[in-house]
């Protein structure tokens, strides 16, 4: 399938700039091994990049500083996990939901249904915070900005099972989600970030066609850990920003 992401020219003598979280990282190590100029600010290797300011989260002045020079765009992978948080582990209260755009999924038959409003408003109080980072930085941007949507899921829960760190979910029940469920839940949060990107003018960048099969469901090669993709999926969206930039 050929992409229809327009063009955003820049200097092509400057890094790309990519900011976010732990899905940074399978393209940064891609970047840095094909030897392609790549700049990445992960939140998580940045101690004090972020501090809360009356309960809001807000970027540190490094960060800004760093955003309003470069020229560029700078594409973000800010959060992307509220869902894998909410329900890649079963819930002690099991539970489901329809899924407006795709109402023929399956559905858990041990789980209570809950109306998708419902479900949806938890997501969006859950990404609540990092659509807030995002704001911040589509305002400290000189070029366009572009989200990159989050991976999707791995239907496999036993090729998964291994890869889980379970102590990071507390509360939740030591079993992995059926696959269909998982799939609803990062539908919705793709929904819900799509529709911030554009009433925010930002560019929502969905993951790459050849990485998904024909249930929507990430490909076997481009398998991570379960909450993340590999280096080899990091290839391909470093070649969807390189069509960018």
């Amino acid at each position: 399938m050929m992409s229809t992401l327009p063009y955003v020219r820049m200097d092509t003598q400057q890094p790309i700039l990519c900011i976010g979280h732990s899905h940074v990282v399978s393209v940064a190590q891609a970047a840095a091994a094909l030897d392609i100029p790549f700049k990445a600010l992960n939140f998580w290797e940045m101690p004090g990049a972020i501090a809360l300011e009356n309960g809001v989260p807000r970027l540190s002045l490094q960060v800004e500083q760093q955003l309003r020079e470069h020229p560029g765009p700078v594409f973000s992978m800010v959060g992307g996990a509220a869902h894998g948080v909410l329900g890649m582990l079963v819930h002690p209260r099991r539970f489901d939901f329809v899924l407006p755009t795709q109402p023929l999924l399956p559905l858990d038959p041990a789980a209570e249904v809950l109306p998708a409003l419902a479900v949806q408003r938890v997501l969006e109080s859950m990404t609540a915070e990092y659509l807030a980072l995002m704001s911040q930085v589509r305002r400290l941007c000189a070029g366009q900005m572009c989200h990159v949507e989050s991976p999707p899921p791995y239907a496999d829960a036993g090729r998964m099972h291994a890869d889980v760190p379970w102590g990071m979910y507390p509360g939740m029940c030591q079993e992995i989600s059926p696959a269909a469920f998982r799939y609803k839940l990062w539908r919705l949060h793709s929904q819900i970030v799509r529709e911030w990107c554009s009433e925010a003018g930002v560019l929502f960048v969905p993951c790459p066609p050849e990485t998904v099969d024909e249930s929507g469901f990430m490909r076997e090669p481009y398998y991570g850990d379960g909450a993340h993709a590999n280096v080899t999926y990091g290839e391909l969206v470093l070649e969807q920003m390189r069509r960018l930039v």
